[in-house]
């Protein structure tokens, strides 16, 4: 499945697993970390029970020692003092069954008031306790209070941004930074599809790559290089058409007076066979030509109906009194074309069906939503499976026509394909109703040149 994918589906898919596997990562750290974490860390309410022992070792020690206890309850993430009265902060807030909670964890009787920090987010448990404790305060017998700030706000707590827990911004900016690689590979390899798509365009009558790429530097000189060998294969194109005009001329130069040669034997049977002879050659020499052409297909593409190329067709080879009768089930096919090639693509089918069958002929066009199509079957012996591929080569005939000694080059069902095949189409060769052989084409109702 890899194969199938482009430049940019594969830079999406190396993307994606380094993303995957850098989550992989980080998630394996925490359970990790979480392992090795102390026992005491894992408990339910740490700090509660902690400021509960500190309370309770303060209220059961005479005044002169509690500076003592404060100096041992002093830590990273706690802070202990004494104070006269109970000074409310902005930040804080009284938390009651957070209180109340801490009041479970008191082995005495010290009156307690717990609050939590406005800034971060409540804590979700089924105790319905308000949040972390960030303050504890406790009256001692003496009338002191003993006040205990606990700033941190715990590990799985992270403070809120315009009203958002940061976890939800860093995904959000992940998120924002994965669109942004994702629109910058789209850029960087948008002019490689531009390069394919000129490429698939080329039909050798103009460069279809113009102008520098706004890309990397590789990938301009791909553009160019490109742009060089479209410009070399028409040129050799130009000069290919020269040669066989002139081989063309001088072909038919000769057979032009072998004609008259023969047209001056005296005798009939003699004169009559080799005048057949020059008609084969001459036909030869016509579909080695075209073929040799690239079939001749020009740039141009103009509204045609292949409905209207079939009738006239027939009515040509019924004004010439061929053999077989054509019968036409003709419904509107309408696509865009050069005439003068599909013209001689539905001949070359109608001649083969009439060559090769019995007495019946059938042409059917038709169109779908986006295709245009037209069939030719006949009543004649049929192609095998097996070669109804090879068929499509040049200079190939099948084994009937072989042993019927039928004239024919081999090159009527490959010049078929090239022209299909220059307006995008399809063709392919199937079995009769009638028993012999079908040929199906069908081409895009927008054919353009490839």
């Amino acid at each position: 499945m890899i194969r199938r994918l482009d430049l940019f589906g594969r830079l999406i898919l190396i993307l994606l697993g380094a993303l995957v596997l850098l989550g992989t990562l980080g998630v394996t750290l925490f359970y990790v970390r979480e392992s090795h974490r102390p026992v005491f860390a894992r408990i339910p309410f740490p700090r509660l029970q902690h400021a509960a022992g500190i309370i309770d070792l303060a209220a059961s020690e005479p005044a002169e020692r509690i500076p003592m206890v404060l100096r041992a309850g002093n830590g990273v993430d706690v802070v202990t003092r004494l104070a006269s009265i109970d000074r409310p902060s902005s930040d804080l807030r009284y938390a009651p069954r957070l209180t109340a909670r801490l009041r479970i964890y008191l082995r005495s009787k010290t009156p307690v008031r717990a609050y939590t920090s406005v800034v971060f987010t409540p804590r979700r448990s089924a105790d319905g306790v308000e949040g972390y404790m960030a303050r504890a305060v406790a009256r001692l017998a003496d009338g002191r209070l003993l006040v205990m700030d606990m700033p941190s706000p715990g590990d799985t707590e992270l403070p809120r941004l315009f009203g958002l827990p940061a976890s939800q911004w860093m995904g959000a900016a992940a998120t924002l930074i994965v669109l942004l690689a994702l629109w910058g590979t789209a850029r960087e390899t948008r002019p490689l599809r531009r390069v394919a798509r000129a490429m698939r365009a080329f039909d050798g009558t103009a460069v279809t790559i113009s102008g520098p790429l706004p890309a990397a530097a590789d990938i301009r000189r791909t553009g160019e290089a490109a742009a060089a060998m479209q410009a070399r294969v028409m040129t050799l194109l130009g000069e290919r058409s020269l040669m066989i005009g002139a081989i063309s001329h001088d072909l038919r130069t000769v057979l032009t007076r072998m004609r008259l040669r023969v047209a001056a034997l005296d005798d009939p049977a003699a004169r009559a066979a080799l005048e057949r002879d020059l008609e084969r050659m001459d036909a030869m020499l016509s579909d080695a030509l075209a073929f040799a052409r690239g079939t001749a297909i020009g740039p141009e593409r103009l509204p045609i109906d292949l409905a209207d190329i079939a009738a006239s067709e027939a009515a040509e080879r019924d004004a010439r009194g061929q053999q077989g009768a054509i019968d036409l089930a003709l419904d509107d096919a309408p696509c865009l074309g050069d005439a003068l090639a599909l013209r001689r693509v539905v001949a070359n089918l109608i001649d083969n069906a009439i060559k090769y069958g019995r007495d019946r002929v059938v042409v059917t066009t038709g169109s779908t939503a986006d295709h245009a199509w037209l069939a030719v079957e006949d009543d004649g012996p049929g192609i095998s499976p097996d070669q109804r591929a090879e068929m499509l080569q040049p200079y190939c005939r099948g084994e009937q026509a072989r042993r019927a000694g039928l004239a024919g080059s081999g090159l009527g069902l490959a010049i078929v394909q090239q022209i299909v095949e220059g307006h995008r189409g399809t063709i392919a060769i199937g079995e009769s109703t009638y028993g012999g052989a079908q040929v199906t084409i069908s081409l895009p109702l927008n054919a353009r040149p490839t």
